[in-house]
Order: C-alpha cells, then sequence, then structure tokens
C-alpha cells in the first residue's frame, strides 16, 4: 500500500474509488522511446538469431515448428512474464474516461508462491496476448515501489463483481497491459537487437544493456521488476496533482548537454559508467518539453545535505546554459501541502500552462 497520501489528494471526489464505467489506457502518454522498448515484447523473448533461422526469417508470437523443434531439443524452461500497468489519474474525455500511466513493472506468473515454469510444448499452445486482451487481467492493492499486492484476476471481478466493486486506491490497480515467455537459457550473443535512436552511440549501447537486463534476466523469486515510471510515491503525488490541474509532464528524462532528450528506464541513473556517459548532464523526475523545464522532487535524504546541494546547483546551471529551465520541488513540502508544491510548478510554467 502506497503510504503518506497528501490530504488534497484525498479530498478529492473520485480519487478513492475506480470508475463505474469501463476506462481506455493512454499508451500514447508513454514517452515513444519507451514504447519502442516494449513493443516488441510478446512470444517468446529474447528473440535470437537461432529462432530466426528455425522460423525460416519470419517471427510470430506463436511459434512456428521449426522453433519448436529448436527449444525442444535444447530443453529450453520458460518463464510466464506479465508486463503490468499503474495509473495515476482519469481524464473524463468524451464517455470514455482516459487512464494516464505512471510505471511499468515485470511481474512473473507464479503457482503456489513459485514461479511458473513452462515448457515448449506448452508455450507452443498458448496465445497469451488474445488471453490478456479478452480477461483484462489486473492485479488489485499492488504498490508498484515495494512490489506488494492483495489480489490477481480479471478486472471486470474488481469492478463489478458480486455488486461489491474494488474500494483500493485507481492507483494501485496494477492493469496487465502484456506478456511474454522468458526463456531461461540463452546465448547473450546471439539476441537481436534494433536501433534505439538515441544517437549517442556509447549511451545507446549501455541503455540497450540496461534494457536486457531488465526484460531478458530470468526471475530467481517471485518478485517484481521495475522496468519504467515514477521512482517515489512523492513524484506519483506532485504527477497526479500536475494531471489534475490539466497538466502533462513527462516522466523521468534524461538530458543530454546538445538538448537531446530521452526517457529513462528504472535504476538507469543508478548505473555510475551510464551516468558519465558523454554529453549526458541529469535525469530530471519530469519535464514539460513546450515550456522547457525540469522539475526535481527533492527528498531530503537525498538532496538536503551541502554536497548534494553543490551538485544540484551545478546541474542546474548546466541545464540553464542549454536553455532549459530547473525547478525543484521539496519532498517534505508534497506531503504536507501538495498544493503548495504544485503550485511552484505551475508559476514556473507561467499562467497560461494550465487548462481552464
Amino acid at each position: 500500500m502506497i503510504k503518506d497520501r497528501p490530504t488534497h489528494l484525498l479530498d478529492q471526489p473520485g480519487y478513492k474509488k475506480l470508475p463505474e464505467k469501463p476506462f481506455a489506457v493512454d499508451f500514447d502518454a508513454l514517452p515513444e522511446l519507451v514504447r519502442q522498448s516494449f513493443a516488441p515484447l510478446g512470444g517468446i523473448q529474447p528473440v535470437t538469431r537461432a529462432m530466426m533461422k528455425a522460423a525460416n526469417g519470419v517471427l510470430h508470437d506463436m511459434l512456428s515448428q521449426g522453433e519448436i523443434e529448436l527449444f525442444r531439443q535444447a530443453e529450453t524452461r520458460f518463464q510466464p512474464i506479465f508486463v503490468v500497468m499503474n495509473i495515476a489519474h482519469l481524464k473524463i474525455k468524451g464517455e470514455t474516461p482516459i487512464a494516464f500511466p505512471y510505471a511499468l513493472t515485470l511481474i512473473p506468473a507464479s503457482k503456489r508462491g513459485a514461479i511458473d515454469v513452462k515448457t515448449v510444448d506448452l508455450v507452443a499452445k498458448l496465445d497469451a496476448q488474445k488471453t490478456i486482451n479478452e480477461a483484462k487481467f489486473c492485479y488489485a492493492g499492488f504498490d508498484p515501489f515495494t512490489g506488494d499486492f492483495s489480489l490477481f484476476g480479471p478486472l471486470s471481478a474488481f469492478m463489478h463483481g458480486g455488486g461489491q466493486p474494488y474500494k483500493g486506491f485507481l492507483d494501485e490497480l496494477g492493469l496487465v497491459v502484456g506478456q511474454y515467455f522468458l526463456a531461461t537459457q540463452y546465448d547473450a550473443a546471439d539476441v537481436l537487437e534494433v536501433s534505439l535512436g538515441l544517437g549517442n552511440e556509447r549511451g545507446e549501447e549501455k541503455y540497450r544493456k540496461h534494457r536486457a537486463r531488465l526484460l531478458y534476466t530470468p526471475f530467481e523469486s517471485v518478485r517484481t521488476r521495475r522496468i519504467w515510471g515514477a521512482q517515489s510515491p512523492i513524484e506519483l503525488f506532485l504527477f497526479q496533482e500536475l494531471l489534475q490541474r490539466g497538466l502533462s509532464p513527462l516522466l523521468q528524462i534524461l538530458v543530454y548537454q546538445d538538448g537531446g532528450l530521452h526517457p529513462s528506464l528504472y535504476n538507469l541513473w543508478r548505473d555510475i559508467e551510464f551516468r558519465h556517459s558523454a554529453g549526458l548532464i541529469t535525469e530530471a523526475d519530469m519535464y514539460f518539453p513546450e515550456k522547457k523545464l525540469a522539475v526535481f522532487c527533492d527528498s531530503g535524504k537525498h538532496h538536503g545535505r551541502g554536497k548534494a546541494k553543490v551538485k544540484d546547483a551545478a546541474i542546474d546551471e548546466r541545464l540553464k546554459k542549454i536553455g532549459i529551465g530547473s525547478m525543484r520541488v521539496p519532498g517534505k513540502l508534497i506531503v504536507s501541502d501538495l498544493k503548495a508544491a504544485a503550485d511552484l510548478v505551475s508559476n514556473a510554467l507561467g499562467p497560461s500552462a494550465e487548462l481552464p
């Protein structure tokens, strides 16, 4: 359960419950590079040259006979992995509410507390994406920051099941938006990857390697694995209030010296080698491209001391030199007075930023 929710959010109508009507997910609200990174997920992953050869050059989510024989001979086992999306806010647009995502997480399928593992013959009989699209599974009570959840089942069961709709918070409803079967053994040198278009060859190589670690490392226990989105509850709370005001910042954006902007994957900024990539300035918690404003949610633990403040000031100065403004919002203010915290951002954006 996500803790320390600001009173300002709790007082908003509808914040504590799901809508009564079906809603749609705005996948376009995901940064383009994130969509590119996860669009190929489906069927068996990772895709390898051996798979391509066995399928005569044409791959589908459903396995070809050549691929079945390839994995059968190697006695490969597969972990079913769910791609789970958390949503921060519902915007009423026409008759269908539109959901804005704030987190993507991988969760391995499990049975009786152990990771579910399947043979290729079982995988070959399943059309996982069709099942997901029809059933619309979800994790109820899912906190993506801790990985805790309470229930798993069809979304309809929590919205309308037995006349007792799910009464939890909307942002703790994890929607299963995809599934793939992760091979537990494969040749990393044989994996096929496409260019992500970062422009910086060295940076793209590190980005791709980090993506591969997140997506293709077999799970050793039934634990969640964050892959994109808000890094902390304070970021979520500020994001929710800004969305409520009609503002839609991008989450977790890498800013380069040449003005290049790319979404960050979870924990990428903790990779010291990546952090020192040529031309990389910082990772902004939120970014408004139209106003060229980077927003940082600064917790006292990581940004309250002298050295951290000097480092933050140096980052702000580098951003200023390339025409990007900085707004640092104290984490304590977000929790104690969310309205005032969001006002700091709104004021920095200017009077025309918020929708009427």
